[in-house]
């Protein structure tokens, strides 16, 4: 499978990769090829489509993040953001309904939380629901949204009104379609990295939904969701491991032909210092990711593995993206080698999918936890 996806990208991809991160442009006629070839959701149970093979769409994930980071972002926006939400919280009609176009790539997903106001107090979120009979009536705005502007399939995720005060509790999720009254988008946002993602705003006014639409049972949305992020997390960190094995690879590429003083720069101490020290970091975090596979395939509990392997590729990543440059030169300022591109959308994973503070909140309090209950 890995060697299909890489030729696929290679094939594909790979050629136009510079040209549409300059122009900003979505490469929806081969996301929607990838998807028919069965790559984009092959994590996803053989009824729906997928192999059910949840590691080998990590090394999915890392072919598509070393040819093209934003391209990466909206296949996982779609298949693991709303897919596998669906997935874990859907009625057997809405996977019925949502899991096979997804997953045959006729159909684009995003998933919806962000505010204007804030996104890592994720349970304060201001979009409200109301239940009115057997429907639920939505307000409010998000963004940073990605696949927003062209997406056929939302979940939104809102407040019930009244519950305000109950924190965890009381958050509403719904699976909302465009066309349908009150649900608008914005334009794409214009950004630092991942440019061939289109990320963009959602609003809801007087947005009437049926009941039948939500996703999940009422007031459990904001404890669903953490379930959810710890999938999101190893996934999404898959794309990271491909851009810096790329990155290594043209580090050492580059030293070893580049000639200063009459020898390759390879040669030199301080520059593999700098290959040595990123080499070292990732086949210790690669080790520490395979470590854990027995526990995703259990589906055992992995919120403290998910935030350590998130924080720590976050980190790598812009240190590998900022040394790789340093060893290119001038050339790495260029975009001919693509590690300017790599430097930035390697920043979005120290905020995206939460931040490192709040990974760093989640370990300390997971690690409190394991001490605290072992004290004896």
């Amino acid at each position: 499978m890995q060697k299909e996806v890489r030729k696929f990208l290679q094939t594909r991809l790979a050629p136009i990769a510079d040209e549409i991160n300059e122009t900003g442009t979505f490469p929806e006629k081969i996301f929607r090829e990838f998807f028919k070839a069965g790559f984009g959701a092959s994590f996803m149970p053989e009824e729906w489509g997928g192999d059910g093979d949840v590691i080998n769409y990590l090394h999915t994930a890392a072919e598509m993040g070393r040819v093209d980071a934003g391209f990466a972002l909206s296949v996982m926006a779609s298949s693991v953001l709303f897919g596998n939400n669906v997935l874990l919280h859907g009625t057997d009609e809405q996977k019925k309904r949502y899991l096979p176009p997804l997953v045959n790539g006729t159909k684009i997903g995003c998933w919806a939380l962000t505010e204007p106001s804030g996104g890592s107090d994720a349970v304060a979120i201001t979009t409200t629901s109301e239940k009115q009979g057997d429907h639920y009536i939505l307000n409010g705005s998000k963004t940073f949204i990605t696949n927003a502007p062209l997406a056929d399939f939302f979940i939104i995720l809102t407040r019930l009104k009244g519950t305000e005060s109950q924190g965890i509790q009381g958050g509403c999720a719904f699976i909302v379609e465009r066309g349908l009254a009150g649900l608008s988008t914005g334009q794409p946002f214009k950004k630092m990295g991942h440019k061939t993602s289109p990320t963009g705003e959602v609003f809801l006014e007087n947005c009437r939904v049926p009941a039948s639409a939500r996703l999940g049972a009422e007031g459990r949305a904001f404890i669903d969701m953490k379930r959810s992020f710890d999938f999101e997390r190893m996934s999404f960190s898959g794309i990271g491991f491909g851009m810096i094995d790329e990155m290594l690879k043209i580090m050492v590429q580059y030293a070893a032909q580049r000639k200063q003083f009459g020898k390759p720069i390879l040669e030199y101490q301080l520059i593999q210092d700098k290959i040595a020290t990123v080499s070292a970091e990732f086949e210790a975090l690669k080790a520490y990711c395979e470590s854990i596979y027995p526990k995703v395939l259990a589906n055992a509990n992995i919120t403290m593995e998910a935030a350590i392997i998130k924080l720590l590729l976050a980190k790598l990543a812009v240190k590998a993206a900022d040394e790789a440059i340093q060893v290119l030169g001038g050339y790495g300022y260029m975009t001919e080698y693509k590690v300017e591109r790599f430097y930035r959308d390697a920043k979005l994973y120290e905020i995206g999918g939460g931040t490192n503070e709040i990974q760093k909140l989640i370990i300390a309090k997971e690690t409190a936890k394991h001490y605290l209950r072992n004290a004896n």
